[in-house]
């Protein structure tokens, strides 16, 4: 007789699916306030897209004011403490860039967890979701090496970033942007090591046209400020990718060249690849979007040996574990955040969160970068967390409900994080009081919140930690 998968069941007051910007802290801050929590996450690392050297982007505003407490900025100060992020950076670009090490993010991430008493499932895929006959979800069935565990729990918290919870619950979605479908590109992330920037902006200063950015919005974009600004991110070359492409060396749909500074002044994240027309909602598509990513890296490395002044010897340190995904399904919640309501008096009050970073759409179809100035923070509404048809479950992260311009800007991972707080507190609230998400007293969520640090519309913000001013 041949051995048969194992089965296992389990039970927590909460349990979060997905364990990078958008369920990370919702796993913390849920075992914090007492809650039994679970997180499962499918690889082997917490940390999402700031496990892959990505910058961290929205934890100032335009202004410099501080936009992220709580949580998200705990995580930065124990990686300051260990040498894991320079703190935050002013960018007249992307308004604050915050380093982060991938490595030490993979670490500290799962300290916090401990700390909290969260348990942790690595390497775990999502496979059914069972929702009753009122509309109440009450398990998730989970696999990993030859076991199919099942998870009851009072409150599910969908931190997947693409919503597969909250999809095989049946929650309504639609997919890609408003009336085209389009999905923003993914990325393949990538660190690289042994270059000399002094040379590199050396070249800048002999070819200031290689700056890239030359919108007003821009102005102090320059050398200067790639000098003196630890936290940055060059984005450029428009001349010397055109001529590489014309010569048939440069194949990837992007206009331009980016580098991210990290935690190490060894190290570069390259934020350069671009893999466009796909759903990475669907296997088959996102399988085809790593092949392309991987060969995208290497074309990348060879257009820096030949084309970047300091980076003729250059070499690769870490390839990300994962595709980059930028936008894939939108579910429908029992609020909508739009444009329109970005300001308004009801946003406002209800909000639990802070979205500092500006509407950014990176072309699904082409090699350009849309990006519109965000001038003030604006708060995301608890009902935008509340999805609709679907009780007992909390969204977070990029899967909340906002149309696709405002999720161009609140999709970054600082504002995830906030969101992520709100939904964990949201569920031990929840689950202490026996009721529903729905049911959370927003008013009382705000309170806590405000009270662990997190910064809300109308709150005196504290002055920024490691923060440098251009």
């Amino acid at each position: 007789m041949r051995p048969a998968l194992r089965e296992k069941t389990t039970d927590y007051d909460v349990a979060v699916i997905g364990g990078g910007p958008g369920g990370l802290p919702a796993a913390i801050a849920a075992a914090r306030d007492g809650a039994r929590t679970v997180l499962v996450e499918r690889t082997a690392a917490l940390g999402g897209a700031a496990a892959s050297g990505l910058g961290i982007l929205g934890y100032l505003d335009r202004s410099g004011n501080k936009a992220l407490g709580g949580i998200a900025q705990e995580v930065i100060d124990r990686l300051m403490a260990i040498g894991g992020s320079p703190g935050h950076f002013r960018c007249p670009v992307h308004n604050s860039i915050t380093p982060v090490s991938p490595d030490l993010v993979k670490i500290v991430a799962v300290q916090m967890c401990q700390e909290a008493g969260v348990d942790i499932l690595f390497e775990h895929e999502l496979l059914e979701v069972d929702v009753d006959e009122s509309g109440t979800m009450r398990s998730v069935t989970v696999y990993g090496k030859l076991m199919m565990t099942r998870i009851s729990a009072k409150v599910f918290i969908d931190g997947t970033g693409d919503g597969d919870v909250a999809y095989l619950a049946g929650v309504p979605h639609t997919l890609g942007q408003d009336g085209t479908q389009t999905m923003q590109p993914s990325t393949l992330m990538f660190t690289v090591t042994n270059f000399d920037l002094e040379r590199f902006w050396d070249f800048l200063d002999e070819h200031p046209e290689e700056m890239g950015i030359k919108e007003a919005y821009a102005a102090g974009y320059d050398v200067d400020f790639l000098r003196r600004t630890r936290g940055h991110c060059y984005i450029g070359l428009t001349a010397r990718v055109a001529s590489a492409r014309e010569a048939g060396a440069f194949t990837i749909p992007r206009n331009q060249f980016i580098y991210i500074a990290t935690a190490s002044e060894r190290l570069l994240a390259i934020n350069t690849s671009r893999v466009i027309r796909i759903d990475a909602s669907d296997p088959v598509e996102l399988s085809k979007g790593l092949e392309t990513g991987y060969s995208q890296v290497w074309e990348l490395v060879q257009f820096m040996r030949e084309n970047m002044p300091g980076f003729e010897e250059v070499e690769i340190s870490q390839i990300a574990p994962a595709l980059g995904i930028r936008e894939t399904r939108h579910f429908a919640g029992e609020e909508r955040l739009t444009m329109d309501s970005l300001y308004s008096e009801a946003t406002s009050e209800r909000a639990i969160a802070l979205s500092a970073y500006n509407i950014d759409v990176h072309s699904g179809t082409g090699d350009g970068i849309d990006l519109h100035v965000v001038e003030h923070p604006f708060g995301i509404p608890f009902g935008a967390l509340l999805p609709q048809a679907v009780d007992g479950l909390l969204l977070s992260g990029r899967t909340i409900s906002v149309d696709s311009t405002v999720f161009a800007a609140a999709r970054v991972m600082g504002t995830c994080m906030a969101i992520a707080e709100a939904a964990g507190i949201a569920a031990a609230l929840a689950v202490r009081d026996g009721g529903a998400p729905k049911d959370v007293d927003v008013v009382e969520l705000r309170e806590e919140l405000g009270a662990k640090g997190a910064i809300l519309p109308g709150a005196r913000a504290p002055q920024p930690a490691g923060a440098v001013a251009p």
